[in-house]
């Protein structure tokens, strides 16, 4: 079952957030562990400020899977777990269920990921 073994734990830095323990989600969906490293820098939601009143931004309830989503984005993580960038998207999604959001919520998320990408061409 999809679950966070361990308790985000961060401090607040010029930009974003800095971890200070590892943070470690169980995804059913790549059946392993994805191990987010202690020092490990995020913005939580890269959203862009002029279309926050549209796409929610990561909060007390979903930033745990938006610093996990924030470390599966690397191109040299993606590798080192053998996924692509739509499979980093998907647990984002599945990661946002296991904090709790409902589907519309979770798709709420996941939509504006993946269209972003597309505009980028990093739609794989």
């Amino acid at each position: 079952m999809s679950a966070f073994k361990t308790a985000f734990i961060a401090q607040a830095v010029d930009g974003g957030w800095q971890l200070t323990q590892e943070l470690i989600y169980y995804s059913d969906y790549l059946q392993r562990d994805i191990k987010v490293p202690a020092d490990f820098f995020t913005d939580l939601a890269s959203v862009p400020r002029v279309a926050r009143w549209l796409v929610p931004v990561a909060n007390a309830k979903n930033r745990r899977a938006a610093v996990v989503h924030d470390y599966l984005c690397d191109s040299v993580i993606q590798a080192a777990y053998g996924i692509t960038q739509a499979q980093a998207d998907r647990v984002f999604r599945e990661a946002n269920e296991v904090c709790g959001l409902n589907t519309v919520q979770r798709w709420g998320m996941w939509l504006p990921v993946r269209v972003y990408q597309a505009s980028k061409g990093l739609f794989k």
